[in-house]
């Protein structure tokens, strides 16, 4: 989610030619993987705000797991092979957060729910109220797992201000996402049911999020491809020193 342009991975830091003859060959890394980052995004968008039943929107988990997991994080290798540190460490960091979100979705969450269900502790309690118990922990667990998520994606929000408004507006979407996910999942109720209000403001926060990692994806393969900038992504001012590889 950030604006590398092909000749950023095409140049090395220490402007070697045999080198950059190398990393051209690479290709432009970032918008294989954004596009897959998109991807999710909209769908889990969708999803969240209930145009999916529950049952249904598991049909979005071979997509996170193949298209936002595998492809984004082989994509970020690509970048740091080519040396764009900066897309390296976020295709990679949101590929592995999609192979973990479809591991939840399809084994951990599943597991907690199973286990507290079947602990011998509960099992003179009344089955509602033991699921209610399984609820709540997985919600609250989500709710520590996105605290974590969202520090790293803090870190990035500050790294992006070196690049462009469209990659800003895309990472500070993606925290005000992950702030309404927090609410949602650590306010759930004693039932493990998440605070509607904040599963939606999430959503839609998704879906918007969506659409400027899409432009991105857009603006970077059309400005390659037609050798200028079609669609702009506003870029800003950088103090950088000229011997490092810009993002």
């Amino acid at each position: 989610m950030t604006a590398l342009s092909a000749s950023t991975l095409a140049t090395p830091a220490n402007g070697n030619r045999s080198t950059t003859a190398t990393a051209s060959r690479i290709g432009h890394a970032l918008p294989v993987g954004a596009a897959g980052f998109a991807w999710c995004s909209l769908a889990l968008g969708l999803a969240t705000i209930g145009v999916l039943s529950p049952a249904g929107a598991a049909i979005i988990l071979p997509g996170t797991f193949f298209y936002g997991g595998i492809v984004q994080l082989l994509a970020g290798f690509f970048a740091l092979a080519a040396g764009a540190s900066f897309a390296a460490a976020f295709l990679t960091a949101y590929g592995a957060f999609w192979i973990g979100y479809s591991a939840i979705e399809v084994y951990v969450a599943p597991h907690i729910v199973d286990s507290i269900m079947s602990a011998p502790a509960n099992a003179g309690l009344p089955k509602e109220a033991v699921a209610a118990q399984a609820g709540h922990t997985v919600a609250q667990s989500l709710g520590v797992f996105l605290i974590a998520w969202f520090v790293v994606t803090l870190i990035f929000t500050v790294v992006s201000l070196g690049t462009n408004i469209m990659t800003v507006t895309a990472f500070v979407l993606l925290d005000i996402t992950i702030v309404a996910l927090l609410v949602a999942y650590l306010g759930a109720s004693a039932a493990g049911v998440p605070q509607s209000a904040g599963l939606h403001v999430a959503g839609y926060t998704e879906i918007v999020l969506a659409a400027v990692a899409f432009y991105i994806v857009l603006a970077e393969l059309a400005n390659e491809t037609m050798g200028r900038a079609v669609f702009p992504l506003f870029a800003l001012t950088r103090t950088m020193p000229a011997a490092e590889p810009s993002l």
